[in-house]
């Protein structure tokens, strides 16, 4: 077994989806849920994006959501969450959860430039 400390196991986790190697995101994620407690943040945080990635909207929307409920604002999770109900034509669901974090994180440019793009142009 490999006994590489967990911060290497997310640093291989973070490579490996970026490089589309899933195969390789998938083994250290596995190793990952053996390490940590199942609600750790981290954890969450890792299987959300794995699961977006794989195309298992409805498991990657809990995941964002979990973490919104425990770090209210979060803008990675708000902007994927909100993509995702995007994609399930839930327009409205999706400009309020950028709404509500870009409220409690109005210096988020990332929010404000997500937000942004669910706000009609103001009509000429």
């Amino acid at each position: 077994m490999d006994d590489a400390p967990v911060e290497l196991r997310f640093a291989r986790f973070v490579a490996a989806m970026k490089e589309s190697r899933t195969a390789d995101a998938e083994r250290e994620l596995a190793a990952l849920k053996e390490r940590l407690p199942a609600g750790s943040l981290g954890l969450v945080r890792a299987q959300a994006w794995f699961d977006l990635r794989a195309g298992r909207d409805a498991a990657a929307a809990d995941g964002y959501r979990t973490i919104l409920e425990r770090l209210p604002g979060d803008e990675e999770a708000a902007i994927n969450l909100a993509s995702i109900q995007s994609r399930q034509q839930k327009t409205e669901e999706a400009r309020a959860t950028l709404d509500a974090a870009s409220r409690l994180q109005p210096d988020s440019a990332a929010l404000r430039a997500a937000l942004a793009q669910f706000t009609p142009a103001a009509r000429q």
